[in-house]
């Protein structure tokens, strides 16, 4: 996840910059931007939450994963009076709001470095409270139980 969303950066980045160099054949990054990488992370998403269930794992890091999902959804509505400006009559005097795609662009590429660290952590304690939790422990077997 972490790889898609430096790689989403990088295609906004090439793709204002062509744009703003008036470079056609570079703004097309733009495209993969706003079509492709979003769609990416939303099976990357989808694909985390069903492993997590699969695997068991605690509520906390089926919620990390799924977290992706509504931030997504948030990106689309902060860049709508930007791309739309006259489609919403409303949105159309505020052009800052569209300044939060980028803002919330951060928080999902924080979201997406912390979330191996914090999984690490809670596998680490889900690994020391497993052997504790099962009937056939070593000790309970050297009992006669």
């Amino acid at each position: 996840m972490l790889v898609v969303i430096i790689a989403q950066f990088t295609a906004a980045g090439a793709g204002v910059f062509s744009t703003m160099a008036d470079n056609a054949s570079g703004a097309y990054i733009l495209f993969y931007h706003a079509i492709t990488g979003p769609l990416v992370v939303l099976i990357l998403s989808v694909v985390m939450i069903i492993a997590a269930f699969a695997g068991r794992l605690s509520w906390r890091m089926t919620g990390l994963a799924a977290a992706f999902i509504p931030l997504l959804f948030l990106q689309s509505l902060f860049i709508i009076p930007y791309r739309y400006p006259t489609d919403i009559p409303a949105l159309s005097g505020m052009p800052w709001l569209s300044a939060l795609h980028v803002v919330n662009a951060l928080f999902i590429f924080w979201l997406a470095f912390q979330w191996p660290v914090w999984t690490q952590r809670d596998l680490r304690e889900l690994s020391r409270r497993r052997p504790d939790a099962t009937l056939e422990s070593p000790g309970a077997l050297a009992s006669g139980g």
